[in-house]
């Protein structure tokens, strides 16, 4: 056959295969409930289309206001539709989120597409990366990663990990922590002085500190997490794994609607035939995620079999050696684990996604923005460092105008502002209706069912945190006085940002300390002010800026976030 040919026959196998999901959608459309609608007394916006319902706004990248719009026009229980009209709901409700999150949580589980996605893009061999939140990366015939499984599984890589992110643990990763901020300072230090001497300007250089806080939050990960320097922060360029790793979350969430197939493809033949059909797809994101899917596989594998082979060549499982990097205290304990409490090796693959680098980028921005703030957290900080160099763990924890930046900003802009979960068993939802603020309603959400759980949504709603609670005001913390009696079901400071329950993530105290040790390093020794560049959050998934401006063609826009980086004579 003509090598002409291939492609073409490639190009219809994939016209075929996603011929062959409409009509078994369609037919599974036709044969269930969703012909009979179950929520036709729930508010909601019309569908946008027949075939895609509300799914090209939830998942735009613009789509941000859209996602506000749903709570502020119809409340915190509304209806939204998906393919072929299929009914699903986003909640914001404090009732029905306390049953989904906590009461119930066992019958409201991980949807398919998230679970599913990961089948296809990701293969063993990616270490996983304990950030605040980690991506599945499920393996054939093995457990997946920890976000991605259910039930007993779940427990038990739970229970296996949670020790990692111990407080005497987070204690010896402190002073890593430190020498990687301190070397951002000096880099930042560098490149401000050659900015503003490059343009002649007197109060500093304009830097992007999008690119710079992301690069450092992977830098932290890197070694705190695996012992292992994948970016030393004094080049311009990142290597390849780490641009990988930048660049997976924004790619997949441009292919939100396409991998609503996910279920579908991942059941369809062998790997092999799967991992051809990527290859097949002329789709340039599709491909994208490929590639660094596998940059992502071989670097991984690599360092994991590296620390396997390091502690495979220790005579003894020494019981006072301090392993500073998490993934070999993990490994250390799996080793002594009982055979059955052990994970497989697929089950120590992952991958990490950029929620510290965004909620960094929105922290610094918000203070230029509120030079009154900065001043506040700027002076709390040379106090509490006047004779130290650094903090421990429990004083610069409790430093209050800190912590009250950090937790404000994760209330009203947290990095991930949805998650959604299928419904395992039928259950019944309380929830409050926009005419009132008690549990006055109710909805029997059947099995199948996809819910979107609101988590900024809810971190907005007034019944909890008053009429400001759409203005970002950090005393709010200071003074420690909540409004409201109704609380949401929420692991960290009665938000949702770190979820709850079972599906809380693990490691939010670990996320914590890494950002307000880079805060306070930056904060003593820099100013930071806005430029005059219109800055534009996007959502991709994790909400990412950019900047907006007016060239001879018209309006462009790039990712970044310029801000003008001062260094502080004191």
């Amino acid at each position: 056959m003509s090598s002409a040919i291939i492609p073409t026959l490639n190009a219809h196998l994939v016209v075929d295969v996603v011929v062959y999901y409409l009509v078994f959608r369609l037919f599974k459309w036709l044969s269930s409930p969703y012909l009979f609608p179950h929520f036709r007394h729930i508010p909601g916006p019309p569908s946008e289309s027949w075939f895609k319902g509300n799914l090209g706004q939830l998942f735009n990248a613009k789509g941000l206001p859209f996602h506000q719009q749903l709570i502020d026009r119809f409340g915190g229980m509304v209806k939204v539709y998906g393919f072929f009209g299929d009914e699903q709901l986003y909640i914001s409700d404090p009732h029905a989120l306390q049953s989904i999150i906590l009461k119930d949580q066992d019958s409201f589980e991980e949807t398919a597409v998230f679970i599913d996605t990961n089948k296809i893009i990701f293969g063993p061999g990616k270490l996983i990366f304990f950030a605040f939140r980690q991506i599945s990366c499920p393996s054939n015939g093995r457990e997946p990663g920890l976000v991605a499984t259910t039930g007993d599984v779940h427990k038990k890589q739970r229970k296996m990990v949670t020790p990692v992110f111990s407080i005497p643990q987070l204690k010896r990763l402190t002073p890593v922590v430190y020498d990687i901020a301190e070397k951002l300072a000096d880099v930042l230090t560098r490149e401000s002085k050659a900015s503003s001497s490059a343009t002649g300007s007197t109060t500093g250089g304009v830097l992007d500190m999008s690119e710079w806080v992301s690069r450092v939050a992977l830098e932290t990960i890197g070694q705190t997490v695996l012992g292992y320097s994948f970016d030393p922060l004094d080049s311009p360029h990142n290597n390849p794994y780490t641009s990988a790793i930048k660049e997976l979350i924004p790619t997949l969430f441009s292919l939100s609607v396409i991998r609503q197939f996910a279920p579908f493809l991942s059941r369809l033949g062998t790997a092999g035939f799967r991992r051809k059909l990527v290859e097949w797809t002329p789709n340039r994101a599709v491909q994208r995620v490929k590639d660094m899917s596998d940059i992502m596989d071989r670097t991984a594998r690599s360092i994991l079999r590296e620390k396997q082979k390091v502690l495979s060549e220790s005579d003894v499982l020494q019981e006072d050696v301090e392993e500073k990097d998490i993934i070999s205290v993990l490994l250390r304990a799996n080793e002594k684990a009982a055979a059955g409490e052990k994970l497989s090796e697929s089950e120590l693959h992952g991958s990490n996604d950029d929620t510290t680098s965004s909620a960094l980028s929105r922290i610094l921005y918000l203070l230029s923005a509120h030079p009154d703030i900065q001043e506040k957290v700027h002076e709390e900080i040379t106090t509490a460092f006047a004779d130290a160099d650094r903090l421990e763990y429990e004083a610069i924890s409790e430093l209050p105008w800190l912590d009250a930046i950090i937790k404000e900003t994760l209330r009203l802009y947290p990095p991930v502002p949805f998650v959604r979960r299928t419904v395992t068993k039928e259950r019944s939802l309380m929830y409050s209706t926009m005419n009132s603020d008690v549990a006055d309603a109710s909805v029997t959400v059947p099995a199948g069912t996809t819910l979107f759980v609101g988590i900024a949504g809810a971190n907005r709603l007034e019944s909890v945190w008053g009429v400001d609670a759409k203005v970002w005001m950090p005393q709010r913390w200071i003074s420690n006085k909540n409004p409201a009696s109704i609380r949401l079901p929420g692991i960290y400071a009665g938000m949702l940002s770190f979820l709850g329950g079972a599906r809380s993530c693990i490691g939010y105290k670990f996320a914590q300390i890494e950002m307000k040790i880079i805060l306070a390093t930056l904060l003593r020794r820099f100013k930071f002010s806005p430029t005059k560049d219109e800055v534009i959050w996007n959502l991709s998934q994790i909400i990412s800026p950019s900047v907006r401006r007016l060239d001879e063609g018209g309006f462009v826009e790039e990712k970044g976030l310029p801000l003008v980086v001062e260094l502080r004579a004191d």
